[in-house]
């Protein structure tokens, strides 16, 4: 299978520059490629052409209970993406949504403080901020990559 596929490239290289963490983890995930059981493969029509390779190498056939690593299909790399920015969207938002409603039922400051401030000036965040724009986020997150498929519509708040 190729390597290279047009779409999937483009979006890597937007990612790369905007969430280079995030492009390392799928780049690093769609290198190890998925494990797939030998009913798997049978039921995807590799088991034969993977057989055959092993027996060319005279290693034993795959039993029931093995597993193989196969290469993601240009679909499935797309698809690992797509669930990579909608989780990271989902998070992003219920984190917040989480940590402003804590707050407001305990009477607390809307508001996170990062760092020490005996060592350097605290970056801070207001949960009353924050969180309506994780909502807008994860609502475009949301129309950007339905496409046809369920991307969980609700959102609370």
């Amino acid at each position: 299978m190729a390597t290279s596929y047009e779409p999937y490239e483009a979006i890597m290289t937007r990612l790369r520059a905007e969430m280079p963490s995030l492009a390392d983890q799928l780049d690093q995930e769609v290198r190890h490629g998925r494990a797939v059981s030998e009913q798997g493969l049978r039921q995807e029509g590799r088991y034969e052409e993977r057989a055959s390779r092993l027996a060319a190498t005279e290693l034993p056939p795959l039993g029931k209970t093995d597993v193989a690593v196969i290469p993601y299909t240009d679909d499935e790399r797309i698809e690992l993406v797509r669930e990579a920015l909608l989780t990271l969207a989902e998070t992003m938002y219920a984190t917040r949504n989480a940590a402003l409603q804590t707050a407001r039922a305990h009477g607390l400051e809307p508001e996170i403080q990062f760092g020490d401030p005996e060592l350097e000036v605290p970056t801070r965040i207001s949960l009353s901020d924050e969180t309506p724009l994780a909502r807008v986020a994860l609502q475009k997150v949301r129309e950007l990559l339905a496409n046809g498929h369920d991307v969980h519509p609700e959102v609370e708040g």
